[in-house]
């Protein structure tokens, strides 16, 4: 008989600690792998960039290049300040296509799904020609040798509560001796912490057959964690302070395991898979373990498989919805949002899991 596939993917629940020796911990990782660069950290990704963006000099008489394949929070603060933008596309499989005669503008760089296709050496290039580069590294920041490179107009952000279970937090590595930023207080980041302890709580009680659960408590956490993304969006970015919870959470996890579930899983997919033309990346091109994205030959297809994995308790999201976002002269763009699937893989699920996850996308016979 087949077994049901226990809840996989959607935002983290609140985790277990196993880290006992501090320089074992994330924390330690992310404030010790940053090479000559300095880091601050704030309440998300939006006010990351919002704060970099705050440092360039004569920022507003600038062009700030976008990629045409993004997250919308990533433009919220270019727009609340006014700025130029303009966005450039993508080859397959998307690598970035920069004007590489750019000069004295804004660039940012994202790196997707962990994989690094923008080479040091034409950052170093565009540097040189008085750009500030920003380097997303929200997917890459398992891949410590990708923020080596330090230069005063060089900028890496990434959004933690990505990779890491915290109800929110962002870096933001740098090379000034100090970064003018007025933190205020982190706000609103209670409603997150209290649907990560509730989701917790739920996929504990489920584990066991024999407990009845209140219906309406995955309701509840799912309503919780609508209702801070919401709020994200409708309100303007101000820079404030990482929640001191994040911190602490980040201190009890133990790096290498994180890093090594990591790893195994995303092997594991790509083993078992029967069809490796569904990776939109060949494996040796990850970098950074963050999720596997699968695309599919057309919306249809990839809403069925979508369809499929969610009546099996498996929930994929899509990076991105890019419509109305983007103009639709960026075709590769808008076609690869309506076909792309990402599949979870981080710490909290084991090769048998994964294992069960990959059964189904063969079945489906994608």
């Amino acid at each position: 008989m087949k077994c049901e596939i226990r809840e996989v993917g959607s935002f983290f629940e609140f985790p277990s600690f196993d880290c006992i020796n501090p320089k074992e911990s994330v924390f330690y990782y992310l404030t010790h792998s940053a090479g000559r660069n300095n880091y601050l950290f704030v309440q998300d990704g939006r006010q990351a960039i919002k704060a970099v963006l705050r440092q360039i000099k004569n920022v507003r008489e600038k062009n700030c290049y976008l990629p045409a394949y993004l997250c919308h929070s990533i433009i919220q603060p270019f727009r609340e300040m006014g700025l130029n933008i303009d966005f450039y596309n993508h080859e397959h499989p998307l690598i970035q296509n920069i004007d590489e005669n750019i000069r004295d503008s804004v660039i940012l760089i994202i790196d997707y799904f962990g994989t690094e296709f923008f080479r040091t050496e034409k950052i170093i290039k565009f540097l040189e020609q008085g750009n500030s580069v920003i380097i997303d590294t929200t997917h890459s920041i398992l891949n410590e040798r990708r923020r080596k490179l330090c230069h005063e107009d060089l900028y890496y952000i990434a959004s933690l509560r990505k990779t890491f279970p915290i109800p929110d937090g962002a870096v933001i590595f740098h090379s000034h001796n100090n970064l003018e930023l007025d933190l205020g207080c982190s706000i609103n980041y209670m409603s997150m912490l209290d649907a990560m302890i509730l989701k917790r709580f739920y996929l504990e009680r489920t584990a066991e057959p024999s407990n009845v659960l209140n219906p309406d408590l995955k309701g509840l956490f799912l309503s919780l964690y609508t209702e801070y993304e919401e709020c994200k969006d409708k309100e303007d970015v101000h820079i404030s302070k990482i929640p001191l919870i994040s911190l602490m959470i980040l201190s009890n996890l133990k790096f290498n395991t994180l890093l090594g579930r990591r790893n195994r899983n995303i092997i594991t997919i790509y083993e078992n898979a029967c069809n490796n033309e569904i990776f939109l990346f060949d494996i040796k091109e990850i970098r950074s373990p963050f999720m596997l994205p699968l695309i599919l030959q057309n919306n249809e297809k990839r809403d069925n498989l979508k369809n499929l994995l969610l009546k099996n308790n498996i929930y994929p999201p899509l990076h991105w919805k890019i419509q109305g976002l983007i103009p639709e002269k960026f075709g590769y763009e808008h076609q690869l949002s309506s076909k792309i699937l990402s599949i979870p893989i981080d710490q909290r699920y084991s090769t048998e899991d994964l294992v069960s996850i990959v059964n189904v996308i063969n079945e489906a016979r994608v």
